[in-house]
């Protein structure tokens, strides 16, 4: 019955953010078409930081960002609200044994590797990005693996 019971758990936390990305994928983008990539940011993901932290955007931009993960820790990058982030991060921090998958959302990259996440941003605001693997995360408002991508409106 406990095996049970944790493999319900478990699938409940790792669908989180497919049912994110399609819930609420409106209030922070959606998955971009790669054949209408606008541009490439690159992102170095160090062991306690994203190089850079602070991404510029406009409203309707497909960018294709270029994760080099150059730090000896896997890592991860969420785009999300910082509700979403939390959450998952919580999770994380409960199950810090399971498997991750990537999302539409979310992309794992391992030490040395290099890996593309591309995403369209559908309206003005400030989208946050973060890895919520435990202890590379604090929340939102502590320090810790976070940026901020700020959209302007066209």
């Amino acid at each position: 019955m406990k095996k049970v019971v944790l493999i319900s758990a478990l699938t409940l936390c790792l669908a989180s953010p497919i049912a994110f990305a399609d819930e609420e994928s409106e209030a922070v983008g959606r998955p971009g078409d790669p054949s209408k990539v606008s541009r490439t940011v690159e992102i170095t993901m160090v062991d306690n930081r994203f190089d850079p932290s602070e991404v510029k955007a406009r409203e309707g931009e497909t960018i294709k960002f270029l994760l080099r993960n150059s730090g000896k820790k896997k890592h991860e990058m969420m785009i999300g609200s910082s509700e979403e982030i939390d959450k998952h991060g919580r999770t994380m921090k409960k199950f810090p044994d399971a498997e991750h998958h990537d999302e539409p959302n979310m992309i794992a990259v391992e030490p040395g590797k290099t890996r593309e996440l591309v995403w369209q941003f559908t309206k003005a605001g400030t989208v946050d990005f973060a890895c919520p693997l435990p202890g590379h995360f604090k929340g939102m408002n502590f320090p810790g693996m976070k940026g901020t991508i700020k959209v302007e409106s066209k």
